[in-house]
């Protein structure tokens, strides 16, 4: 990082930005440019969920080739200036890459759907089959991240 100064290091600032990020960005390997989308998520230490339909494109570039790389941002702001280049944001963002897995056994499922409703309300008491059938809950397994303190 060239500004060492505003590097976040240590789990608690990571998962504090993870906890206020309201949308997580996955990008995805294609050709010819990286297929980048805003993924709702839920996280524990190492690994992020993220939930998909069973068929489309997101899931077919994954199977094709599960590196990412992924970035979420909290707090963001613009701070007006008194030139156009005289403005500046700030926020807090994470960048990552990592792994990701179709989730195939039924407790971890169960599991990544809850952090990912814990993220946004409350976990749901439970899951119809019908809605388990239907949906992939993808995991990342996190192999590199890092924080950084913008503006």
């Amino acid at each position: 990082m060239r500004r060492a100064e505003r590097e976040i290091v240590g789990d608690a600032g990571i998962r504090e930005i993870l906890e206020a990020a309201p949308v997580l960005y996955l990008a995805i390997r294609d050709d010819p440019a990286p297929y980048v989308i805003p993924v709702c998520f839920g996280f524990e230490k190492g690994t992020i969920y993220f939930h998909s339909a069973v068929t489309g494109t997101k899931v077919d570039l994954l199977r094709a080739d599960p590196r990412v790389g992924f970035s979420a941002h909290a707090g963001f702001e613009v701070k007006a200036g008194r030139a156009a280049c005289d403005f500046a944001a700030r926020a807090l963002s994470v960048t990552g890459t990592g792994v990701a897995r179709i989730v195939e056994e039924e407790k971890e499922r169960i599991r990544g759907l809850d952090l990912i409703m814990r993220h946004y309300s409350s976990p749901a008491p439970s899951y119809s089959p019908s809605t388990l059938a239907r949906t992939l809950v993808i995991a990342v397994d996190i192999r590199a991240i890092r924080g950084k303190r913008i503006g």
